[in-house]
């Protein structure tokens, strides 16, 4: 499957998600990700989800309205910084590891950190304890507290994962 490009975006629409990234990352996050110069499109990836390139390499989905950057993006952010730090993240222990590659939801049991200021329904990403490397990106089912204290049940609703249909085709 390729990607195919429905139309460039506009300064006005990109500077919308330089602002979205602002608010959940912080202004240097964000101007790491995305800037006003830079080339942006957007294509379909199904009826619901939109990959959103960036100089011609997918970066962002867009799914109900609400943008995120794509796991092969977090990626290759974290050959420089470290994601166990930023604003929502949820860090889990090596044996969550295989669960969540597989497209599982993240339990509360593997959990080892998260951010506190995640509340249920934001977008996260997952990370892996030992390395910092991004292995999903999710929708929050509790709090971020409640996912560094409750010993079980749901965490995260995983909807893109390192290896599933997007991944294949934003890094293959």
């Amino acid at each position: 499957m390729n990607l195919k490009v429905k139309h460039p975006l506009s300064k006005k629409e990109i500077r919308q998600i330089i602002r979205e990234m602002e608010s959940l990352f912080g202004r240097e996050i964000a101007e790491g990700m995305l800037g006003r110069k830079d080339r942006v499109e957007v294509a379909d990836f199904d009826r619901s989800t939109e990959i959103i390139l960036v100089n011609g390499k997918p970066f962002f989905i867009r799914r109900k309205g609400l943008i995120f950057p794509l796991v092969a993006a977090l990626y290759e952010i974290s050959n420089e910084e470290d994601l166990r730090k930023w604003p929502r993240r949820v860090v889990v222990d090596s044996g969550a590891v295989p669960f969540i590659l597989k497209g599982a939801d993240v339990m509360a049991a593997g959990i080892v950190d998260a951010d506190e200021n995640v509340r249920e329904g934001d977008f996260v990403f997952v990370v892996e304890e030992e390395y910092g490397r991004p292995l999903a990106i999710g929708t929050a089912l509790m709090s971020g507290r409640d996912m560094k204290e409750k010993p079980k049940g749901k965490a995260v609703k995983n909807i893109h994962h390192a290896g599933d249909r997007i991944w294949e085709l934003t890094v293959g």
